[in-house]
């Protein structure tokens, strides 16, 4: 099952399995798996989180690399 996570360094956005409702998740916390603000429901199992984790780890590693020139420019 594929479901579509809005990742960023900060913020993650996960939709609930559930019932729908779209979470913010701030603050993530390796040792807990978040739950939904509206069913209480478990929104990633263990495998999905310890991925979770390493993406979070990584976006931290890399997110202060300065740019080189390599990366599209954003249009508007």
């Amino acid at each position: 099952e594929f479901r579509r996570v809005l990742f960023r360094s900060d913020l993650a956005i996960i939709p609930c399995p559930q019932c729908g409702v779209k979470n913010r998740i701030r603050g993530y916390n390796s040792g807990k798996i978040p739950v939904c603000a509206r069913c209480r429901a478990k929104l990633m199992d263990e495998q999905e989180n310890v991925a979770f984790q390493k993406f979070q780890d990584n976006l931290n590693q890399f997110k202060d690399f300065p740019d080189v020139g390599f990366r599209p420019k954003p249009t508007e």
